[in-house]
């Protein structure tokens, strides 16, 4: 069992990395990125792009961002946020938030994680970012990526998910929801009222505990209508979409 949880953890990341190895003969040479920045694309491989096309294209909206990193690099927000939507960021890492206070002042940001219940839990800040975790387990098996590193273990606040849309959003409609939080991805959405909060699409992290989140979702009755191996995107099949044709919630 922890042989397939440290198989699960350290790919596909290792698996990009050999790949481009393997397509660069030489060491200084630039590897072009997944999706190029000129079709405005942030996220790590498009995924901002296919929710786009997926909800028609709107020219605003409403998104939360669990997990959020970085304001631009690997968001799958920044899109979004150019357009004029606007949303919920909640990013842990205080540097990073801090960034997201320069660079995303029309939204709200919120230095803090997720959790089923409120209070306070260690947050294992990680070099890469994208790495950090408030899952230790999740942290040593992240020590596997080329170059990760633990930079410092720090407690930081957490509330239920539902408490911060309560707040924050009243009665808004969410457009979609990101989540990344490398290893509690499933605490986190088990943290929502489904029935209060219902984002038209979730995007989260399926590299991990895939199997459990979409059981979990299918029973709020969203259907997995989109992989790409990494993440995945489901879609509530109570709400009528643009891209999505009668989805069904059988998993």
């Amino acid at each position: 069992m922890q042989i397939l949880r440290f198989i699960n953890r350290i790919t596909p990341p290792v698996l990009w990395d050999i790949g481009k190895r393997l397509v660069r003969p030489e060491a200084d040479e630039v590897v072009p990125p997944f999706v190029d920045a000129v079709v405005g694309s942030f996220s790590q491989y498009g995924e901002d792009l296919v929710i786009d096309a997926l909800l028609g294209c709107p020219a605003d909206g409403v998104y939360v961002d669990v997990g959020a990193n970085d304001p631009s690099e690997l968001s799958n927000t920044r899109r979004f946020y150019d357009r004029g939507w606007r949303g919920i960021n909640i990013e842990p890492n205080a540097e990073l938030f801090s960034e997201f206070k320069r660079s995303r002042p029309g939204d709200v940001n919120l230095n803090i994680g997720i959790a089923q219940s409120a209070g306070e839990l260690t947050f294992y800040q990680m070099e890469p970012s994208t790495l950090s975790t408030f899952d230790r387990g999740a942290s040593i098996d992240n020590l596997a990526h080329p170059g990760a590193h633990t930079v410092a273990e720090v407690r930081v606040p957490v509330r239920p998910l539902t408490a911060v849309l309560d707040e924050h959003l009243a009665d808004k409609l969410i457009d979609f929801m990101s989540v990344d939080t490398e290893g509690l991805d499933l605490e986190v959405l088990q943290s929502n009222d489904w029935h209060r909060f219902r984002p038209k699409l979730v995007i989260v992290e399926i590299a991990w505990r895939g199997t459990l989140i979409a059981e979990y979702l299918s029973a709020q009755r969203y259907s997995f209508i989109w992989s790409n191996g990494v993440n995945g995107v489901f879609a509530d099949a109570d709400q009528p979409i643009p891209g999505v044709r009668a989805a069904s919630t059988s998993s």
